[in-house]
């Protein structure tokens, strides 16, 4: 008889191999379980002291700042850049590290501008901070040509249409964010007059004589009462011996006989020499002082400035689709006698965005008579405009990086006026300063200041000074007194514990990109 039954094969020792992979799995993961509390303790150290040697290394760019504040001889006292070496702070050490942004070496007595490299060690844990700071040195100037507002009329201000006022975000001092301060000497009503649909900070504001009518602006209030003598100090005087070059008398607009479609280099005349050389479009010009009867620059011409320049024009100054560019280090100082015409030009850096800051006191442009200055079309400005007899005024689309202070002052169109914080040495809108006396009186000697004559101005600083210092000296009990950090220092951060954001960043990259395998993203 046949039976239709499979036979089923033996399974002998499967639940024996069943058990012993158990007990494999489980006493590995005793072991591993064990030997990580056997290092725990090294793990957790290593952790506080990573984070420690990170806070501490925030802390060194704290003390670093204090020191760039301070009088201390840090920019020669020195090792290689190496200012502080081991120095210890917070529990563990500080290295701290400058060196000079301009050079990429370690600084001189002109640095202004460092990288800061701190370097923090706690427990054989390091960690390192790095930033890029300005130096602001306090060389307890003052400021008579009102330099800290962004506009100063001695009879009008109006900004209408578009037009506006902020602060300039490319400043070193952006940040900071202080007051936008307005001011004029005039009293009458309306003299101010902010009409623009254009937003306008809410840090504006007003300054003007303590008897200035009470509907002297129908937008904004008094903020502060300027003193009742008040001088607007003419600019001043150019320089006498120049480097003479003037342009031809003839029409510009036609060519001169015998000379075919007169070019720029036609068009100045007499010595210049190597200090002044040019090709079709281009001009560079060398330190000097030079002196010429009328400026005019049009189709696309450019003037690149090496050096300290300064330029006296007699009459009027036009300019027409052209730049005027500062090369590294150079400074330009221009003098106008008569009428300025600024068409969709160019005055400042090489690089000509807003977004790139150039210190405004390196363009000076000074209006010695009563006359227009017309800044229209696209054009870009960034320096300072001092004319207190002229009346200067902005359309289009123009945009001046820095100041104004004028006889009366218009923005309208598009145009914009970004102030520069870095402009503010205390003056007149600081009672504080050192231009008043004990009692917030404007000194008798600064009444009197008739132009921004150097000159007088050394002698007004250093009496005044002698003055301050003779009683500093009275004072005995000084040594109680915390150090003096007279010198502003503006900082960003640039890496903040770096093995610390490593790690993070990873961390980031492996939850955006959840199909990345994250050991690929660290081999990278």
């Amino acid at each position: 008889m046949y039976s239709n039954t499979t036979p089923q094969p033996t399974r002998r020792g499967i639940a024996l191999m069943l058990v012993m992979i158990a007990v494999l799995v489980t006493g590995t993961m005793a072991v591993a379980y064990f030997g990580s509390r056997d290092n725990s303790v090294a793990i957790s150290a290593n952790v506080e002291a990573s984070s420690r040697a990170r806070a501490n290394a925030e802390s060194g760019i704290d003390l670093a700042i204090a020191i760039l504040e301070t009088n201390a001889d840090w920019r020669t006292q020195h090792t290689d850049g190496v200012i502080l070496d081991s120095f210890a702070f917070g529990g563990g050490e500080l290295t701290l590290t400058v060196i000079d942004v301009e050079t990429d070496l370690p600084p001189t007595e002109s640095t202004n501008k460092v990288d800061i490299t701190i370097m923090s060690s706690i427990d054989g844990i390091s960690q390192t901070t790095q930033a890029t700071a300005t130096i602001f040195p306090d060389d307890e100037e003052f400021d008579v040509d009102y330099s800290e507002y962004a506009i100063f009329a001695q009879s009008q201000i109006t900004v209408q249409d578009g037009a506006s006022i902020d602060h300039w975000n490319a400043s070193p001092l952006a940040s900071q964010q202080n007051q936008l301060r307005i001011g004029t000497l005039a009293t009458s009503p309306m003299s101010v007059r902010l009409n623009t649909w254009s937003h306008l900070p809410n840090t504006i504001e007003l300054h003007t004589r303590s008897h200035a009518s009470s509907m002297l602006s129908s937008s904004l209030s008094r903020a502060h009462e300027l003193p009742s003598s008040m001088p607007f100090p003419n600019p001043p005087t150019p320089p006498i011996e120049n480097e003479l070059f003037k342009l031809n008398s003839t029409n510009r607009n036609k060519p001169e006989p015998h000379k075919n479609n007169q070019s720029w280099a036609n068009m100045f005349a007499g010595g210049l020499g190597s200090r002044f050389s040019r090709n079709d479009k281009n001009i560079d010009v060398q330190s000097g002082s030079y002196e010429i009867d009328d400026l005019f620059i049009n189709r696309n011409k450019h003037i690149t400035i090496h050096g300290d320049v300064t330029l006296t024009i007699s009459n009027t100054l036009t300019l027409k689709s052209t730049s005027i560019l500062l090369a590294d280090n150079a400074t330009l100082t221009v003098h106008v006698g008569g009428h300025v015409q600024i068409t969709s030009s160019y005055i400042g850096n090489l690089e000509q965005s807003t977004n790139a800051w150039i210190d405004p006191n390196k363009i000076q442009l000074y209006g010695q008579a009563h006359s227009n200055w017309d800044i229209n079309g696209n054009s870009t400005i960034k320096g300072e405009i001092y004319a207190p007899m002229s009346r200067v005024e902005l359309s289009g689309r123009s945009t001046l990086c820095g100041r104004i202070a004028a006889n009366e002052v218009t923005l309208r169109g598009a145009s914009r006026l970004l102030y520069d914080s870095s402009l503010d040495h205390g003056g007149f809108a600081d009672s504080s300063s050192s231009l008043y006396d004990d009692g917030g009186e404007l000194l008798s000697e600064v009444k009197q200041l008739t132009r921004l004559d150097p000159v007088l101005i050394d002698a007004l600083y250093e009496a005044i000074f002698e003055t301050a210092s003779n009683t500093f000296l009275s004072f005995q009990d000084w040594w109680d007194e915390p150090t003096k950090r007279p010198h502003e220092v503006i900082y960003s951060l640039v890496v903040y514990g770096v093995d610390a954001r490593r790690w993070e960043s990873f961390g980031r990259h492996a939850r955006q990109n959840r199909s990345v395998n994250f050991a690929s993203v660290i081999a990278k």
